[in-house]
């Protein structure tokens, strides 16, 4: 019994680690997005260094385009003619 309790703690800590690792590449490349990089090499570089890598991007990662804002409405951007 005890055996069979140690594999299924360990995959319930596999499952969770695999999420948090998913869900971290998920927001690394919808953030590399929003700032204009290419989110295929942001998703290589945490996926193969993942704490690490990470880090890196959180700390190094570029101004926003939109800077956080949506571009306000103007009715001139849609005059039908």
């Amino acid at each position: 019994m005890h055996n069979a309790s140690f594999i299924a703690v360990s995959l319930i800590l596999a499952a969770s680690i695999l999420w948090l690792i998913v869900a971290a590449i998920r927001l690394c490349a919808a953030d590399a997005r929003r700032r204009g990089k290419s989110p295929v090499l942001v998703v290589l570089a945490v996926f193969f260094f993942f704490p690490l890598g990470l880090i890196v991007w959180l700390l190094f990662r570029p101004e926003p385009i939109d800077k956080g804002s949506p571009r306000p409405f103007r009715l001139e951007d849609y005059r039908v003619q």
